[in-house]
Order: structure tokens, then sequence, then C-alpha cells
């Protein structure tokens, strides 16, 4: 029967709808009639009312009501779709009027965009070929950015349109340009420091550009190709602008690079600032000129390389601050006296006398600056000193007979006779010339001076003697000993009874190792008046090279009279 049929298909269809909808149970359902109509309408997308809705909950029809509002979001969701792909075009500014099926693969590069914000080069070339311009040109600001974001560690901005007031900030950064006020004002209140703090470490560098840009154009060296500031270029000014002393690195550097006039300007400004200390080392501060080309910076050096000269320094250095134009003069002192720098030239006269000492070998620290600076002073200005001084002063222990000073008062006095001698033509000055000259130690110029004698116009025995002696002497000197006898014996002849030619011929007969035969030749100089034999025999003994030669001398001494030649015993090895 069709009625029966229809009852059953309807059982069938409610089970089916039940089983569709995930209902359970029915014992507790006050009415199954009520939930039978809810569930056709709802399969046949007719909309469900809140009452409804409200029996089901009324029922504990929750997995129902969670199934048929599930549907009904499907049943609508074209339309979702839809809006939301016209929401994508909108704002990824693609022509409303365009026909673009919500099929097309745009709509997919659009989602990733607005939900990832990362596109691939071929994604991005998709939205050109369809030539939406507006669009590729936003995509593209979009990663620029991104990537701007990235670079800058602003990533916790979550906006990345470009319409952001991050996006001009970044871009600024990345052009190394200067924020406003304003810009940096919303940095800070957006809680992006890093971004914030490379601006200001921009600014600095911007400023050191200038700040280099200036120095090279300052110090005249615009050329230079380096333009960093982090080259040591940079470093180098900066310390010359700021008058902070050069390293040897850095003085090295420019002697590399040829910055002659820079390494000559920072001599200038060492020079400077060395002059300030020397000045008031020296007591020279009311002196008003400061720069290092001035005479008194030069005197006030040269008394500091004095000073070194007397510390432990290598030879090489000592033999550098031995060049005369680092030497204090006695003009410099007379410029200081003149120029009222009174103070200042008493500390280089004492200075001055200590270099002196040091060059004439006196070390006695006791030496009296008068009269020896004095003498030293006419000794370094070639200018014959006092004989009578000098040999009070070698009587009185206080100069050395063979000690620097007296050998340059020996030099000049033999120059001295040398020249009286060319003007009076006097020829006992030859005898004194050639006599000073051995006791300066130069006894080749001693012989100079005697080889040209014409000896036939001679005619005075005593002169020809002392010329003969003296002669000899130096021949003596010069170990030839045959021809200093030659002019002993010639002396001799010339005046028997004068005693130096028999002295000296004991001093040719000891150095021969003859002491007998020398003893009796000293024994005749002492009966002609010689008072001095022991002092010619002492002195034989001190200048005897030969240390074998000296004891030996010394011990034939000591065995004829030990009292009488007591001294010799420290000869002695």
């Amino acid at each position: 029967m069709p009625g029966m049929n229809d009852k059953k298909l309807q059982e069938k269809h409610f089970a089916l709808l039940k089983s569709k909808y995930h209902v359970n149970l029915l014992k507790n359902i006050s009415s199954p009639t009520l939930l039978y109509l809810i569930l056709r309408k709802a399969d046949l997308g007719i909309q469900i009312a809140d009452s409804e809705f409200k029996w089901l909950a009324e029922n504990h029809l929750y997995e129902t009501i969670d199934t048929i509002q599930l549907q009904q979001y499907c049943a609508n969701d074209l339309n979702r779709l839809e809006a939301e792909c016209l929401q994508l075009k909108l704002k990824y500014r693609i022509p409303v009027n365009s026909e673009l099926p919500i099929s097309s693969p745009v709509y997919l590069v659009l989602w990733k965009l607005d939900t990832e914000y990362r596109l691939t080069d071929s994604e991005i070339e998709l939205l050109n070929t369809q030539n939406f311009e507006n669009t590729f040109t936003l995509v593209k600001s979009i990663r620029h950015f991104v990537e701007l974001k990235n670079k800058y560690k602003a990533t916790q901005h979550l906006d990345n349109f470009t319409e952001s007031p991050l996006y001009p900030i970044l871009k600024k950064l990345d052009r190394r340009e200067l924020l406003s006020e304003s810009e940096a004002d919303w940095l800070l209140e957006a809680d992006l420091e890093t971004p914030l703090e490379i601006s200001w470490e921009q600014e600095k560098e911007k400023k050191a550009e200038i700040e280099f840009s200036d120095l090279k154009s300052k110090y005249q060296v615009s050329s230079h190709p380096d333009t960093s500031i982090s080259s040591r270029l940079y470093s180098v000014l900066k310390k010359l602008d700021r008058d902070e002393e050069l390293n040897a690195d850095d003085c090295k550097w420019l002697k590399q690079q040829k910055l002659s006039d820079l390494a000559e300007l920072e001599q200038e400004r060492k020079g400077r600032k060395l002059f300030v200390q020397l000045k008031e080392k020296y007591k020279a501060t009311h002196y008003q000129e400061s720069e290092p080309t001035s005479r008194l910076y030069i005197i006030l050096r040269n008394l500091e390389l004095s000073q070194l000269k007397f510390s432990s320094l290598s030879r090489d250095i000592q033999a550098m601050l031995d060049n005369p134009e680092l030497q204090l003069s006695e003009q410099d002192i007379d410029w200081l006296i003149q120029g009222k720098l009174t103070e200042t030239a008493k500390i280089a006269q004492q200075i001055h006398f200590k270099a002196l000492k040091a060059k004439y070998q006196i070390v006695d620290p006791r030496l009296p600056m008068e009269p020896f600076y004095d003498i030293m002073l006419k000794i370094e200005r070639e200018e014959r000193l006092e004989p009578k001084q000098v040999v009070q002063l070698i009587e009185e222990g206080q100069l050395s007979r063979s000690g620097k000073i007296a050998i340059a008062h020996y030099r000049l006095e033999a120059i001295f006779y040398e020249k009286e001698n060319q003007r009076t033509g006097n020829r006992w000055n030859i005898a004194s010339a050639s006599s000073n000259w051995r006791k300066a130690g130069e006894p080749e110029n001693s012989l100079k001076v005697t080889d040209n004698v014409n000896w036939t116009k001679v005619r005075e025995s005593d002169l020809r003697s002392a010329l003969l002696v003296t002669r000899g002497a130096a021949f003596r000197d010069l170990e030839q000993l045959d021809k200093a006898e030659e002019c002993a014996t010639q002396a001799i002849e010339c005046q028997p009874q004068t005693h130096q030619p028999y002295t000296l011929m004991g001093a040719i007969c000891y150095d021969r190792r003859e002491y007998l035969k020398g003893d009796e030749w000293f024994e005749m100089a002492a009966e002609r008046g010689a008072n001095d034999t022991d002092d010619e025999i002492e002195r034989i003994v001190r200048m005897t090279k030969d240390k074998d030669k000296r004891t030996e001398v010394a011990e034939y001494l000591l065995s004829k009279d030990p009292k009488r030649y007591v001294w010799a015993t420290s000869y002695l090895k």
C-alpha cells in the first residue's frame, strides 16, 4: 500500500537524517516529530531558527547543533570566499572591474602575500604578467619593506604595508639619511630601539665623515684616496688636530704614504711641546717665542742632548750626539747672556763645563770652574794659554802633564812659535815649536818643522845643539833610534858642556836595553847640570809599551837602588 510505503520510507529517511546529524538517542527527546522537521529543514538547506537551535540544546543534541551550523556555514562559503577575494583585490590594488575568476592563481599569490609576506620571484612575476602594474609595484614595495625590517631588526613591527610610518624611516636609514626628530620619537614610542640606535650611529658616522673631509681640506691632503673614517689617515688627522702625540707606527705610516708635510707638521708640534718643557726646565719661561725654529729652542735642545751624553747610551747614539750641530757652544751661552736669560746661561755654563771636562778627559768631579772653564774655552777658540799658568797647574798636580788640556796647550804653543818664526825669522822659535809638537804627541810635526832648516846658516852652537836635540828626540819618539843617536852625537859636538844631548843619549840606550851604558850618559848629563835625569828615566819606563821590557827596566832600577827608584815597583807585572 502506498501509505504503508511512505511511512516506511519516512522512517528510513528519519533514521538516515539522525545518523547524518549525529542523533544517537531518542528516549529523552521531548518531540521526535519536531526533531524530524528540524533535520529535514537542515538537510534541504533551509535556515534553522534560533528557537529551533534552542530546542536542540534543551534536548542535549549539541553534536547535532555543531553539524547543522557547520553545514550552514559551508553553504555560505562561496559568498564569503568571493567577498574575501574582493577585499584582496581592493587591498592590493587590482582593478575591481578586472575579470579575474575566483579560480585564478593570482588569488593564491595575494593570499600568501597577505598571510606570510613572502613571495618567490616567480610569484611576483605572475602578477607582472597579469598587467596589474599597481599591484606589482605594491608587492615589490612590501617585499622591500620586509627586507628592511629584517636588515634593521624591526621585525616585531607586524604591519608590513607600505603605508606604515616605519617604511619611510627604514628607507632613510638605508640611504644613510638623518632622521627627523619626529621620526626618532616615533621609533621610541614604538619600542623600536635597534633602528633608533642605528640611526644614532649613522649620525655619528655622518658627522665623522664631514669632520674627515674638513680635516683633509685643512691639512691639504684632499687628494689622498682614503675616504673611510676607519682609515689610518682619519685617526692621524684627528690626533694632529687635537694636539695629541703620534706614535711610531703613525709616523712610519706617514712616511710610507709620502705625506711628508704631515710628518713635518708632527715634528713641529713635538718641537713646540718640547720647547715648552725645555723652557720650564732651563728657567727660560719668560721668553715669548714658541716656534722650534728659534735660536733658543736649538740651544735648549743641545743642552738636553748634552745631558744625555753623560748617561749610559750606546756607542752609536753617543757618536750621533758628537755631531757639532748638536753641541752646546760658547756662542750659545753668549747669546743667552745678551738675551738676559741669566739663569739659563748659568745652567748652560755648568753643562758646557761638564761637557768640556768629558771632552778633555777630566774625571775629577771636584775640579773648580775657575780657572779651568776659561782655559778650556780658550782651547776651544784655539787661543794661546798663559804658559806660566799651565806650568803652575801641572806642578800643583791640578793638570796632568800628559792630559788632553796640556797636550792642547802644547799644540797651541807649537802653532804659536811656528807663526812667530814666520813673522820674525828667529830660529829659536823653530826649536820651541819642535819641542812643543813633541810634547803634544806629534813627533811627525816636530820633524817637519826642522826638516827645512838650512844648517849651514845656523852658526850659533847653542841653537844648533837645541835643534839637533829636539829633532833627535822626535826620531826617538818614532823609534828611529839610529837617527836619534846621530842627532844627539852632532849636538854633543856642537855643545859638549850642555846636558840635553847627554840625557837624550841615555834615553836612547835605555830604549836599546843598554841600561849600564845609559846610566853613564845620564851621569854625564847630571855632571853638566841636569837635575831631572830620574824624571826622564821614570818617563822612559812609563812610556814603554812592551810590558816585558817595562818590567825588565823596573827590575833593573830596583836592583840598582830600591829606595831611589821605589816608584818602579808600580811597573812590575
